[in-house]
């Protein structure tokens, strides 16, 4: 009987440790998603209102490309305001070890300023 209960707490003590392991993993994975996106979003938004401030298409994309080297810049200039999407890619490790890439992205616009600086 005793031999049950061992095995059995065993049984449980693993499955236990396998389950806060997964839970463990998950959090890192949201929290470098969360985090990501968070830092895309600030940089879309940053390099829009520069750019819609002191300069145009070209200067946000270089502020953007300064503020996050690895993301994908993307600039629309309508006339009247300027849109910027960053898109940066994640690596993250998937079941087995295998890589998995997940892309976030932060969307901007700023309208232009009428008394624009011209420094």
């Amino acid at each position: 009987m005793s031999d049950e209960r061992g095995t059995a707490l065993i049984g449980t003590l693993a499955i236990g440790f396998v389950f806060v392991l997964v839970m463990v993993q998950t959090l890192i994975t949201l929290g470098r998603i969360g985090t990501t996106a968070s830092e895309a979003a600030e940089v879309a938004s940053y390099a829009a209102q520069h750019g819609a401030r002191f300069g145009g298409p070209e200067d946000a994309t270089r502020v953007a490309e300064g503020l996050s080297p690895d993301a994908v810049v993307v600039t629309v200039d309508n006339g009247s305001a300027l849109s910027v999407e960053v898109r940066i890619e994640i690596p993250l490790v998937g079941p087995g070890r295998s890589p998995v890439r997940h892309t976030v992205t932060g969307r901007a616009t700023a309208m232009y300023s009428p008394y624009r600086s011209r420094r």
